[in-house]
């Protein structure tokens, strides 16, 4: 390939790269991407006039932790927008409080913000043109990163073509670095300086540095630094690189210069070098020092964003890798929008592994031909910065939980070299341009399409109906909130969860009047005594369509996955409560029944708390049968004796051996030599918080009753009876005993003397 075709190819590329960045740009709602709601009003802030950001931890600016990253990012993007009228920022930066932030596996609620289709439509005006028009320049720094990624691989490797516009591609198609392009965010600055940089060292390495260079490169490092923090690290490596440029002369040459002479020399292109950064950076650092006590300012971020609690565990550590090798190849919104379909992250996995084992192969070959290449100093830089970048991100997680691929893209020109280098290793000469070829298509074909089966889809409103569009399949509801919501039927499937695990709850709500404030919904579950078994709290549309956008008339559906504690008690048929509530005064709509009564408590059903009991072993064994389901194992009774106008506690062991299709009524008897009840407790069983139509083949339940004895119950020995009836029409449940013959409807349990 010719060094003609070479560059025609990369231009092309960085064309399409540019479209890229734009689509995903324009397909990401406004401040839908890592911090982007707090990267702005820094922008906006500077665009105001109103000087750098001082950061006060008591009392946090929109800004939040980001008004401690150094300056340039902000000032370029506020010298791009100062003209344009952004007060309307508080009307669009309107925050999700429901967000699920950093969850990637939520099924709703992944926007930061609340979208209105109005504001942030065409024509673009105010913060949205604002918002975008920075954008527009993030995809130029991102253009700028990928060309320096090929002129880097055009310098490192002049014959092999084909290994700069590999890793130009691979560095444009990668979705996350496709997404954060796309963004506010300072990340683009500091990867595009750092590769700019990166591409300067390589240079000096190879040719050396005069006084020119070492001031051009002093002051592209002074930029680097007041773009993050991450271009501190760029000064040390420029000093690598100055010490490696001396190597090349040989031990020989080494004695005949002097070893002192080369020092000093060294140590004077040092000095230059710092004198640039200092003027150009200098001042952002000395500004800390005099404002938070130490130059970095990084206290004061740990302090406003969080610092860790506690050393991670073995366990947490690898959850974090695996957060870290998703969040580097595609994790959009804050951290809580996957790539589509999930199972392309093990494709990219064992693609990463693939090219790490081809440099490891391509080293052990290197190592057994006893041979350097002829290109190991410029090797060695790269490695060294990217080592450099994860040991800064690896000591940044150690103070706070960070662990972001995107972070490493300060050395991404680097890491798409050396991958490339390894995906290469493993293909013979006049294969590798068609390897490379699939390789595009695979990764052209997923980060051309996240856009559409990913990222726009997160934010898509749910579809509006009208109430005979509702499936059959729903409950009938029909319970109206405050005059203005009415809950017109729910769906819960499955009927049967266990702890630790989610169900679906689908509600169609209906808009009865206009709504100028958004209503947040609330599902709540409890289980036996009302212990709290879950909950789950949102806007209206999963967070895409709040209630302030409605219209009357309109019927949305809103689906739900409701969490369940993993230490909930059961089996349980725990009661699902649903609500409208002000989030700003706490306080619940009243609910009012279709009768217009109002609702203590608006429960829509029930579900199934599945745990498994193990079998109980009873004080006093039994074996009889009730209805050929439910066998009575055993009882357990403290007292053959009680006074008149006490209580009698029982504790019945029941074994489940096949599901009851209603819910029947327990009743405990104690009857007197003429047959008269003196005595009696008639309840559902479990106090009603496990009714029998949940009951299931395997259950083993005890279930206590304490039995009121009449206080004019004449002295003498009494009966014990137990048995069910149902509610409705009062027939009992028949009674077998062990083997399978009928005896009655009701089992004798004890012999009872009620004593004056």
């Amino acid at each position: 390939m010719s060094i003609h075709d070479s560059r025609r190819i990369a231009l092309t590329i960085l064309g399409l790269f540019v479209l890229l960045g734009l689509t995903y740009s324009v397909m990401n709602p406004i401040f839908e991407a890592p911090d982007e709601v707090y990267h702005y009003p820094y922008v906006k802030h500077l665009a105001d006039g109103e000087g750098l950001p001082v950061q006060h931890p008591e009392h946090t600016a929109l800004w939040k932790q980001e008004g401690s990253q150094p300056p340039l990012y902000y000032a370029l993007s506020a010298a791009l927008t100062f003209w344009i009228d952004t007060d309307d920022l508080p009307q669009v930066r309107q925050l999700n409080p429901h967000a699920r932030i950093g969850i990637p596996l939520a099924e709703d609620n992944k926007n930061m913000v609340i979208h209105d289709p109005w504001r942030e439509g065409l024509p673009w005006r105010g913060t949205v043109l604002a918002v975008h028009l920075i954008r527009f320049l993030s995809v130029l720094l991102g253009a700028a990163t990928i060309w320096c990624t090929y002129r880097l691989g055009r310098l490192v490797f002049p014959c092999r073509p084909a290994v700069a516009l590999g890793a130009m591609f691979l560095n444009a198609l990668i979705p996350m670095f496709a997404f954060i392009s796309g963004s506010i965010n300072n990340d683009n600055l500091v990867t595009m300086l750092s590769s700019v940089v990166l591409l300067m060292l390589i240079q000096i390495v190879q040719g050396g540095a005069n006084n020119g260079r070492l001031l051009t490169l002093g002051a592209s490092i002074g930029l680097a630094c007041l773009s993050k923090l991450s271009g501190i690290a760029l000064l040390p490596l420029a000093m690598l690189a100055l010490a490696l440029h001396q190597i090349p002369q040989g031990a020989a040459s080494l004695r005949e210069k002097g070893k002192r002479r080369i020092a000093r020399r060294w140590l004077g292109q040092c000095v230059l070098l710092c004198i640039p950064t200092l003027l150009v950076a200098g001042w952002w650092y000395l500004r800390n020092w005099q404002l938070y006590g130490e130059p970095l300012g990084l206290e004061r971020m740990l302090t406003i964003f969080g610092r860790r609690s506690h050393p991670s565990t073995l366990k947490e550590a690898w959850r974090e890798f695996k957060g870290f090798c998703t969040s580097f190849w595609g994790l959009f919104g804050m951290f809580n929008v996957l790539l589509r379909p999930l199972w392309v992250y093990r494709v990219l996995d064992a693609l990463s592994l693939f090219c790490l084992l081809g440099l490891l192969r391509r080293g052990i070959r290197a190592w057994r031909a006893r041979r350097l290449p002829s290109t190991w100093r410029e090797l060695v830089l790269l490695a060294v910065w990217i080592v450099m970048i994860a040991l800064s991100l690896l000591r940044w997680t150690t103070m706070t939980k960070a662990s972001q691929g995107r972070l490493t893209f300060p050395a991404i020109s680097a890491i798409c070299l050396f991958l490339t280098l390894g995906f290469l290793a493993w293909f013979q000469e006049r294969f590798r341009r068609h390897a490379l070829g699939g390789l595009a298509v695979l990764m052209g074909a997923l980060t051309i399409s996240a856009p559409f089966t990913a990222i726009r889809p997160a934010y898509a409103p749910p579809p509006v109906m009208t109430e005979k569009e509702i499936p059959p399949s729903a409950s009938p509801y029909h319970v109206t909130y405050g005059d203005t919501m009415e809950l017109v039927a729910y769906d819960v499937e499955p009927q049967k969860v266990r702890p630790g695990e989610s169900f679906p709850v689908t509600l169609y709500w209906k808009a009865l009047a206009p709504m100028e404030e958004n209503l947040s919904i609330y599902i709540y579950l409890s289980g036996r005594g009302g212990q709290f078994l879950g909950q789950r709290d949102s806007y209206h549309g999963g967070g895409n369509y709040p209630s302030s956008q409605w219209s009357p008339g309109e019927v949305v559906p809103d689906t739900f996955l409701v969490p369940v504690r993993s230490d909930a008690r059961g089996p349980v048929a725990a009661e699902i409560e649903v609500g409208l509530y002000r989030l700003a005064t706490m306080d619940p709509l009243p609910a009012l029944d279709p009768q217009g009564n109002r609702m203590g408590k608006p429960v829509i059903g029930r579900v199934k708390v599945d745990v498994p009991t193990p079998p109980t072993a009873p004080k006093e064994s039994l074996d009889v049968t009730f209805g050929e389901r439910v066998r009575l194992v055993g009882y357990d009774l403290d007292a053959t004796s009680i006074r008149p106008g006490t209580s009698l506690p029982l504790i019945l062991h029941w074994r489940v051996m096949g599901e009851l299709e209603r819910d029947y009524t327990v009743f405990v008897h104690l009857v007197d030599d003429q047959e008269q009840i003196v005595g009696q407790r008639d309840a559902p069983p479990l106090n009603g918080d496990y009714p029998t139509s949940f009951w299931g083949g395997g259950d083993n339940l005890m279930d206590e009753y304490h039995l009121q004895v009449r206080e004019d119950a004449a002295p003498g020995s009494c009966r014990l009876f137990v048995g069910f009836y149902d509610p409705t029409t009062g027939q009992r449940l028949p009674l077998s005993d062990s083997e399978g013959k009928l005896k009655g409807d009701r089992a004798f349990i004890s012999q009872i003397e009620i004593r004056e």
